[in-house]
């Protein structure tokens, strides 16, 4: 059994789309800042968001963009002096915010442009979609009860399981539970979820195009448990689940003490780490790679990427906001899409 592919739903020729995230935070001026970066300058590509704060955004940040509104994808120009917006529909009833506070509205605007950006994406009229930042803080005010992107999206493609990995620098990792409170996660553990997550991880190897296939299955415990002097998690769910995977056909090994694991897996032994909680995975990865780093959904019916960092609210208005993990984000879905991509017949 294998997880969903969204290879199927490639459409190389549409132009890549990037949410605006919560407009009240740094997506904006990041997205305005990293336009014309030399890595994704040549693609064709659009915002989803509100084109009033985008104009304004650009005028202080890359006075030298053109910003212009569409109402379909097909319209994005080939000139990558040209910005395109296109406001999610309706959003003429979506009230303007306050930089740098979170709120109801900017909870509406973040999500009406992810629920665009996911709607184009299924309709293959959008090649892949990056999201800039948004919270749950804003999120569930406007009547939205998702902790993040992950969760939303895929409730809005009806995904019943999906990952949560990141890339960056040296190291790959994907999330058995992502964002739970660290008390809950021993008891969220089951050995169908770890099987599922580690499925998940080779589907992200393949959706990568890496050619090495070793994962590595972190525990949860000191020292993997220390024959479970220090917790039975392993014993009992995460050893059992390597063993199913691997009946499976899957190359993988664990649980793995996490202490060493990530230094073994950074120099190359490991293709790609599943970790058993959202901070265990993401304080090396983000130790290695921050700035740069990349989180990709796994096993949704469609390509999302996205900065790993979040909305900044505390330095939203000061210039103080850098690009490189949204440029990465968008570089990212491109290079996948060269990869996987399929044209749809009589496009």
């Amino acid at each position: 059994m294998t997880a969903p592919s969204p290879i199927d739903t490639f459409n190389p020729r549409a132009p890549f789309a990037i949410t605006m995230g919560d407009p009240a935070g740094i997506g904006p001026e990041i997205i305005v800042k990293g336009w014309t970066h030399k890595d994704i300058s040549g693609m064709r590509k659009l915002v989803i968001g509100d084109s009033d704060l985008i104009t304004e955004t650009a005028r202080r940040y890359a006075p030298e963009l053109l910003v212009q509104t569409i109402r379909d994808p097909a319209e994005v120009p080939n000139d990558p002096s040209i910005l395109s917006v296109l406001p999610p529909p309706d959003s003429s009833g979506l009230e303007p915010v306050q930089p740098g506070q979170p709120s109801v509205a900017s909870g509406r605007w973040a999500y009406a442009c992810v629920k665009t950006a996911v709607d184009l994406a299924m309709e293959r009229r959008i090649a892949a979609m990056t999201t800039a930042p948004l919270t749950k803080v804003a999120l569930r005010s406007a009547g939205y009860n998702y902790p993040g992107h992950t969760e939303l999206i895929a409730a809005l493609t009806n995904t019943p399981r999906v990952g949560m990995m990141l890339v960056g620098g040296p190291l790959r990792v994907i999330l058995v539970t992502i964002h739970i409170a660290l008390r809950e996660v021993p008891s969220r553990l089951s050995i169908e979820r770890e099987v599922e997550t580690i499925r998940l991880a080779g589907e992200a190897l393949r959706l990568l195009g890496v050619s090495e296939t070793k994962i590595a299955v972190a525990a949860l415990n000191p020292h993997a448990g220390e024959a479970s002097l220090f917790g039975d998690e392993e014993e009992k769910i995460i050893f059992p689940a390597v063993m199913e995977a691997r009946s499976e056909g899957l190359d993988v090994e664990g649980p793995l003490p996490a202490d060493t694991l990530f230094h073994k897996a950074s120099r190359g032994d490991y293709a790609i780490v599943v970790a058993q909680y959202h901070d265990q995975g993401l304080i090396p990865l983000k130790l290695l790679g921050f700035g740069k780093a990349v989180n990709v959904t796994i096993g949704l019916p469609i390509l999302r990427t996205s900065v790993d960092h979040g909305t900044a609210y505390n330095i939203v208005g000061k210039g103080l906001a850098q690009p490189g993990s949204l440029v990465e984000a968008v570089r990212l879905a491109r290079s996948i899409v060269e990869r996987h991509g399929r044209e749809t017949p009589g496009a």
